[in-house]
């Protein structure tokens, strides 16, 4: 049994936020070296991108788990609880089980500690990962990058296969004010003799082509190796598309999920399933078919139900709302809607509400989430510069946009992953929230 019980392990975990963020692998390295590297073990996916990454992450898995493989998904951040972070089979891990990941890595890291200053919250989360996957017995493991990829805790593992979905100006005081020097950080995933799939931009692509090719790893890019042709979908409701690259040719595929960024999500999953079979885990095409019409990732482009609805999306910079921009003006135009919106402070929240300002909102209510990383809602009314409500909690931000939708009306938040988190919680949508801890996470 665990020392700990699930709140004390919140507990423990949000208080190694004290730390702040830091970027380098020294200290994840030191903590998994003294868990026996359960990295080492392991073969799969490792996915960075700017934006695209979990939704990719959860058509891999999904496509792997079709297959009949034990696959483990490492993702982040979470949205009602910290459990979504390890799924195991496709169940979030129980709660037991995440006491114990915590007992086992805070003890590790008591060994470690006075030679690399104490590992922070995202190192922790990382080994915890690492080490589920490996006690579970996981074939196959697909783990999302946190911040950037170079200097990211989870770059201390090589799975064989690695993938940049998309590279946008986002976390610049991290990882540079440039595409070209955004993408550097984030294919520095990509390790000698790697199976490697990008579906960046054109600016971003000469630096992911150098460096595949400066480690000898093979890239296949949307666009070249990887075609992807949308089918209107007739009034069906669900995208459809066709997908060919250098080994298959898939027609007539349905899509889980919604939103029309992810068709190319969706292409860079079909080029990863080809590059599994090559790592020795044969992706049949049936498997990829099921997978792609099975997957479902919360919080992108969802309608929780409700009256009146309510939609979310994780959209939480710039690239993210132009991505979805058009999704949203069919939305808009169904029925009235009113914009809930909330960002982070590190965030570029000025220009995704430039952004919005283009659609025809019915009303605006700006308010924050509880991240201590969160904007105060009255700098967000300053940025929009139009008439909106100011409401301090988003709690009581969801209920007031639901007062002014009406009967008549619809509801869409976006802006920030936590805030989405809240507005689930308080509709009872997704995990039951974890207890509130003291010293919010800031990663």
């Amino acid at each position: 049994m665990p020392r700990v019980t699930y709140r004390d392990a919140l507990a423990s975990l949000a208080a190694s936020s004290q730390r702040g963020m830091r970027l380098g692998l020294a200290s994840t390295r030191a903590l998994c070296a003294a868990l026996d590297n359960p990295q080492e073990r392991l073969r799969g996916v490792l996915v960075a991108g700017t934006n695209g990454k979990g939704s990719v992450a959860a058509m891999v898995a999904q496509v792997a788990a079709s297959a009949g493989y034990r696959v483990a998904l490492l993702t982040k951040p979470h949205l009602t609880s910290y459990r979504e972070r390890i799924r195991l089979g496709g169940d979030p891990i129980s709660e037991l089980g995440f006491s114990q990941l915590v007992d086992q890595v805070l003890a590790a890291s008591s060994r470690v500690d006075a030679a690399v200053g104490g590992p922070t919250h995202h190192e922790l989360l990382t080994a915890m990962g690492f080490l589920a996957a490996r006690d579970w017995g996981a074939q196959l493991t697909v783990c999302e990058v946190g911040l950037g990829g170079r200097l990211d805790a989870t770059n201390i593992w090589d799975g064989g296969v690695a993938v940049v979905t998309s590279v946008g100006l986002d976390h610049q005081a991290q990882l540079g004010d440039t595409i070209p020097a955004i993408a550097a950080e984030k294919a520095a995933i990509i390790k000698p003799g790697d199976l490697a799939v990008s579906g960046v931009g054109a600016e971003a692509l000469p630096v992911v082509r150098e460096r595949a090719h400066s480690v000898g790893a093979r890239l296949w890019q949307l666009g070249d190796q990887v075609r992807v042709e949308e089918i209107p979908d007739g009034g069906r409701g669900r995208l459809r598309l066709n997908v060919a690259t250098e080994r298959r040719s898939l027609t007539l595929l349905t899509l889980g999920v919604a939103g029309q960024f992810q068709l190319s999500n969706a292409g860079v999953a079909v080029a990863v399933a080809d590059c599994l079979g090559d790592l020795g885990f044969p992706i049949p095409d049936a498997a990829i078919r099921e997978g792609l019409a099975s997957v479902r990732w919360a919080g992108r482009m969802e309608s929780l139900g409700g009256a009146p609805p309510v939609f979310v999306d994780a959209a939480h910079n710039p690239p993210a709302v132009a991505a979805i921009l058009e999704d949203l003006r069919v939305l808009v135009r169904r029925h009235p809607t009113v914009l809930l919106f909330g960002s982070m402070g590190d965030h570029d929240h000025r220009s995704m509400l430039e952004l919005l300002a283009a659609l025809d909102f019915a009303a605006v209510v700006l308010t924050q989430s509880r991240s201590t990383r969160a904007v105060a809602p009255g700098q967000l009314l300053r940025e929009w510069g139009r008439p909106a409500e100011v409401v301090a909690t988003s709690e009581l931000g969801l209920e007031r946009a639901r007062q002014l939708a009406g009967s008549q009306g619809q509801v869409l938040a976006l802006g920030s992953i936590y805030l989405v988190g809240e507005v689930m919680a308080a509709l009872g949508v997704g995990l039951a929230p974890d207890p509130e801890v003291p010293f919010q996470p800031q990663w």
